[in-house]
């Protein structure tokens, strides 16, 4: 299922620099809800409804935004992102869907809609970021866990390597707060089509910054998976 809302997507995040190719604190906390879509039509008819309530409409003004996004190359079919500037406005707005009749409802239509055996979340802060990922349409994302100890150096390592591609879209590192046992982070790179993010990336791999990368980070950090991630809807405040 494709139903790409692509344009909406520019206005979740906060605006970012001109200078898109330098590595900036992300400045912004996130849930992760992961589920198997076995109706992925009525997922995307249980959120707008869940919106356009009164609860839905409190609960937005107290986020960032929600995306589900679509998933290859991995055993769960979809993840939602809903965005926060800070814990306490994650809070308010957890406190919010689990004490009013249609953030409940939400939560059971999307089960219903889904193999409930195989759902996890996870929180998870944006600690860097290059570009605006807003403006992409297709995304490859690494899932990875790096030795605790290490974690530091891994940020510095991947911020270097970061900055020294011409990529043609978005990078990240999203560090997760909580489920962080087998995946302690992600990294994400963006790009406008496939096309694009598979050359940007197979340009990335060949160079020498990538294989002093690669030398630099191989005893503390493992690649888990990579997925391709594709934005399906937003739902953002207007």
């Amino acid at each position: 299922m494709r139903i790409i809302y692509l344009f909406i997507l520019t206005f979740i995040l906060f605006p970012l620099s001109a200078d898109d190719h330098k590595v900036k604190p992300g400045g912004e906390v996130g849930e992760f809800h992961y589920i198997k879509a076995k109706n992925p039509l009525a997922i995307v008819a249980a959120t707008d409804k869940f919106i356009a309530s009164d609860c839905g409409q409190k609960w937005q003004a107290k986020s960032r935004g929600l995306v589900l996004m679509q998933l290859d190359g991995s055993g769960m079919s979809h993840f939602f992102y809903s965005g926060f500037d800070d814990y306490e406005s994650m809070n308010e707005a957890i406190q919010l869907t689990s004490s009013c009749a249609a953030g409940l409802e939400f939560v059971q239509a999307i089960g219903d809609a889904s193999h409930g055996e195989y759902y996890f979340n996870r929180i998870g802060e944006l600690s860097l970021q290059k570009g605006d990922w807003t403006k992409d349409s297709v995304f490859l994302k690494y899932d990875l866990f790096v030795d605790p100890m290490k974690r530091g150096d891994y940020a510095k390592a991947w911020s270097s390597l970061v900055e020294s591609q011409d990529t043609p879209g978005s990078s990240g590192l999203v560090t997760h707060v909580t489920g962080n046992g087998r995946v302690s982070h992600f990294a994400f790179n963006g790009g406008p089509s496939i096309p694009e993010l598979m050359s940007g990336s197979e340009d990335t791999f060949s160079s020498k910054e990538f294989l002093e990368f690669a030398a630099e980070v191989d005893e503390y950090r493992t690649v888990v998976n990579v997925m391709m991630v594709t934005p399906v809807k937003a739902w953002v405040k207007e």
